[in-house]
């Protein structure tokens, strides 16, 4: 039997099919987004706290918040 806290190894996961940025807000590092996922598996992750720094913003040349999440969450193009 496993120890709750001994880590668990997975292969592949589930990949994101939408997300809804429900609210955001500034802190003196960077944005913190609430946000609303549908996972390409069928369910649903609601509430997930999601934090963007600063830095990541000029990593994926934005101002706009939306698109440092779209980038954050793999969606390209």
């Amino acid at each position: 039997m496993t120890d709750f806290f001994d880590p668990i190894e997975y292969d592949t996961g589930t990949a994101i099919q939408t997300f809804n940025i429900i609210d955001t807000s500034v802190n003196s590092e960077g944005y913190e987004v609430l946000l609303d996922l549908e996972l390409d598996s069928g369910y649903d992750l609601e509430n997930v706290k999601m934090r963007i720094s600063f830095e990541d913003m000029q990593a994926y040349d934005t101002e706009d918040i939306h698109e440092a999440v779209k980038y954050a969450l793999g969606f390209f193009g």
